[in-house]
């Protein structure tokens, strides 16, 4: 008897153009209010796989990031107003997609992707760095948390006045043990993809069945209602 395993869903292939469409609404959308919506409706999608703090801390952080750009839309002050906007809104386009990214990352596993990225015939020259990225990126997070933990535990976690009055010490005392263990995660990630075989050329396979399903279109035609009606918003309501 042949044993099947449920891939997750939706369909790792669909949250990709999920990437894509929500960059691509970010990058064009005039309106404020329409880029807060989309914030909003892609945090909710994280907020299945990460929670309520996920949710209103992603929330929160992207609404004072707006109201801070607006109030200096409004409010001239010298160099501030020349120079702030310009990275806030820079940042306010790319957190949708960082976003989406963040829901691909929580929602769909390693072997998953890569075998979806095959049947797309990506090519190994990409596949290979996308995965040590897929792995490097959550573990240097991890690290970057235990070297803020052994500070502490060393007295050398200074307060914010500290840094100010030392901050080559700081610098040093943080960045030198996180180069170091970024130079090792990342040997040890490429000799990881290696050894299961993603230099391979034969056709890889998979332990679920990944393939698309109606309710991968369904959720493709919600994707597309939804970014039909922020367009809307976007050109219909008064500009923020």
């Amino acid at each position: 008897m042949r044993m099947s395993f449920k891939a997750s869903m939706p369909d790792p292939r669909i949250l990709i153009i999920q990437i894509v469409v929500v960059a691509v609404l970010a990058s064009v959308f005039r309106n404020l209010f329409a880029l807060f919506l989309l914030v909003l409706i892609v945090d909710f999608l994280l907020l299945l796989q990460c929670g309520w703090a996920v949710f209103w801390k992603n929330l929160l952080s992207y609404a004072a990031m707006l109201l801070i750009l607006f109030a200096l839309q409004k409010i001239y002050i010298p160099f501030i107003s020349d120079l702030f906007p310009l990275f806030l809104l820079l940042m306010a386009r790319l957190y949708p997609a960082y976003l989406a990214v963040r829901v691909l990352i929580e929602k769909t596993p390693m072997d998953e992707l890569l075998f979806s990225l095959e049947i797309w015939r990506v090519p190994k020259l990409v596949l290979i760095p996308l995965a040590v990225i897929y792995r490097y990126i959550p573990t240097i997070l991890k690290e970057i948390g235990y070297i803020r933990e052994s500070l502490k535990m060393r007295n050398l976690h200074s307060s914010m006045w500290d840094k100010l009055c030392h901050p080559m010490q700081n610098a040093e005392n943080f960045f030198v043990p996180l180069l170091y263990r970024s130079e090792k995660i990342s040997e040890e990630l490429s000799a990881a993809s290696i050894c299961k075989g993603l230099s391979t050329k034969r056709k890889r396979t998979c332990c679920t069945e990944v393939k698309l399903r109606i309710t991968d279109f369904i959720y493709l035609l919600c994707v597309a209602l939804l970014a039909t009606g922020l367009a809307f918003i976007n050109y219909h309501v008064i500009l923020l």
